[in-house]
C-alpha cells in the first residue's frame, strides 16, 4: 500500500513539473498569496506587480504557484499573465535605452557645439568676405588712380617735349635774331665811318687848297 501510494505521488509529482508554467503578477499594485485556493484561506505573501511565478495546478479561479523561494501558495488566475506586464517591460525598455539616451544627449551636446563652430566659422567668413570686397573696392580705386597718374604722366612728358621744342625754336629765332641785329649795326658803323672818313679826306683837301692858294 506505501508503495502504491509512493508511486502515485511520484507520478504526481512528475504530472505537475510537467505541467509547470511561469507567468507574472500582472500590472496590479500587488496581489496576495494564500494558503489554499479560496479568500477564506490565510495569505502567505504579498507580490509585487511583475514578480515571476510557476504555475503548478489550476483549480477553478485559482492557480497554485511556486515562489523563487521554493514557497507555494494559491493565487487569483485573473492577477496572473504569460506575459511580461507593461510596466516591467516599460522599466526594462527604459533600461535597455538609457545608453541611448545618454549617446544622444552627448551627440546633441556635440551638435550644439558644431552649431557654435559653424555659427562662428560663418561669421570669420562674412567678416573675410567683407574685407575682401573693401580690398577689391580699394583696389580698383588704386587701379584708377593709377591709370590717371599714368595719362598725366604721358601727357607731362608731351608737354615737356613741346616746351622743349618751342624753347629751341625761340632759341633759334633770338640767334637770327641777334646775328641780323650784328649784321645791321656793323653795316651801319661801317657806312658812318664811311662817310666820315670821306668828309675828313675832303676837309684835308680843301685845306691844303686854301694852303697853297696863300
Amino acid at each position: 500500500m506505501r508503495v502504491i501510494t509512493g508511486v502515485l505521488l511520484s507520478l504526481l509529482i512528475s504530472a505537475t513539473i510537467a505541467t509547470a508554467e511561469t507567468k507574472y503578477v500582472n500590472d496590479r499594485l500587488e496581489i496576495t498569496v494564500r494558503s489554499g485556493p479560496s479568500i477564506e484561506h490565510r495569505i502567505l505573501r504579498n507580490l509585487p506587480t511583475g514578480t515571476k511565478v510557476e504555475t503548478i495546478e489550476e483549480k477553478e479561479n485559482w492557480s497554485r504557484v511556486r515562489l523563487s523561494g521554493g514557497l507555494e501558495g494559491w493565487a487569483l488566475n485573473r492577477y496572473l499573465s504569460d506575459e511580461i506586464p507593461a510596466s516591467q517591460k516599460y522599466a526594462a525598455l527604459k533600461e535597455k535605452c538609457a545608453p541611448l539616451e545618454k549617446k544622444m544627449s552627448r551627440l546633441e551636446s556635440e551638435n550644439q557645439a558644431l552649431k557654435a563652430e559653424n555659427q562662428s566659422l560663418s561669421n570669420e567668413i562674412a567678416a573675410m568676405s567683407e574685407a575682401l570686397s573693401e580690398t577689391k573696392n580699394k583696389y580698383e580705386q588704386l587701379e584708377s588712380s593709377s591709370k590717371d597718374f599714368l595719362a598725366l604722366q604721358s601727357k607731362n612728358k608731351q608737354l615737356a617735349a613741346q616746351l622743349e621744342e618751342k624753347n629751341q625754336k625761340i632759341n633759334s629765332l633770338e640767334t637770327k635774331i641777334s646775328d641780323s641785329f650784328l649784321s645791321e649795326a656793323l653795316k651801319w658803323f661801317l657806312g658812318g665811318a664811311g662817310v666820315l672818313l670821306i668828309g675828313i679826306i675832303i676837309g684835308a683837301t680843301n685845306k691844303r687848297k686854301r694852303s697853297s692858294l696863300l
